[in-house]
């Protein structure tokens, strides 16, 4: 089998630690912007970092992030509803990657 070229060009590195690098250029940009805005909540006492994290505050994070920036011309449109909702997926999936990995990190913390 064979690869196109612009897989052979993504360093090992960068394909080992996830799958990011598939995502189509569009998207890179506002995954950009949600590491950015995952960064700021990133503490202790952060509603990411909530049992059960408010569904309205999540909601209100994306409305923000689409009123500005890379994703504004796409989130203003009645027609791009479903590029709102993909926002919203792909910050819901950013807090949980964070929480995980801050929950493997605490256990490996306390359990020595």
């Amino acid at each position: 089998m064979t690869f196109p070229l612009e897989l052979t060009e993504v360093g090992r590195e960068e394909k080992m630690l996830d799958s990011k690098y598939l995502y189509p250029p569009e998207i890179k940009d506002i995954q950009m912007e949600i590491e950015e805005v995952c960064d700021k909540m990133e503490y202790d006492g952060s509603m990411m970092f909530d049992e059960c994290p408010d569904k309205v505050t999540v909601e209100k994070i994306v409305r923000e992030m689409c009123g500005k920036g890379n994703c504004k011309k796409c989130c203003e449109e009645d027609s791009n509803k479903w590029f709102v909702a993909l926002v919203q997926v792909m910050l819901c999936n950013e807090m949980g990657y964070r929480r995980n990995r801050r929950m493997c990190h605490k256990d490996r913390m306390f359990s020595k």
